[in-house]
């Protein structure tokens, strides 16, 4: 949040040339979502990826509950079947952070995010095959043998595709071939 403060927005205020300090696109919120597909009936198994959520982004993720039932999925109505988790302000930072400097240089054979996951809106998507990259996962609660994804989200404020990849640029967000 210091850098943002000190260096970027008066880098992007004198680059485009805004006439006004509250044009400067920002990052509103960081969403975080993952889908409990495989071991949903499992109690204890949500149960601590549910804790490793928790200590990765210091805040109490939300369970997403199935609004009708699905007997080929054999889902009832009201199970739990993803967590979902909505990021601002410091821990907005603090996860922003700890993602770009600690978690993602340890995936193996990693060569940085795509350029094309913006939407139209200038947010930014992108997602992570094994949340376990994460320093405070914690491998003696979690007994869970597959891979889980996380997807997530980052959301402007005053943006567009060029302004948000102009801003991650110069927070060093590791971009394929810039």
């Amino acid at each position: 949040m210091k850098i943002y403060k000190e260096k970027i927005l008066w880098d992007l205020y004198y680059n485009y040339k805004f006439k006004n300090i509250m044009q400067i696109p920002y990052i509103f919120k960081i969403n975080l979502n993952s889908c409990c597909g495989n071991f949903f009936f499992d109690k204890k198994k949500i149960n601590s990826f549910f804790l490793n959520i928790n200590n990765i982004c210091n805040q109490k993720p939300v369970f997403v509950k199935c609004k009708k039932s699905i007997s080929e999925f054999k889902i009832k109505k009201n199970d739990n079947i993803a967590i979902k988790l909505t990021l601002r302000k410091k821990n907005m930072y603090n996860f922003l952070y700890k993602i770009l400097n600690l978690s993602l240089p340890l995936i193996k054979g990693f060569e940085g995010l795509s350029v094309n996951s913006f939407d139209t809106f200038g947010n930014y998507n992108f997602g992570i095959k094994d949340y376990s990259i994460f320093p405070e996962v914690d491998t003696s609660i979690s007994d869970l043998n597959f891979n889980i994804g996380l997807n997530i989200s980052i959301v402007f404020k005053n943006s567009n595709i060029e302004k948000s990849f102009t801003f991650l640029n110069y927070l060093n967000f590791p971009f394929k071939d810039v």
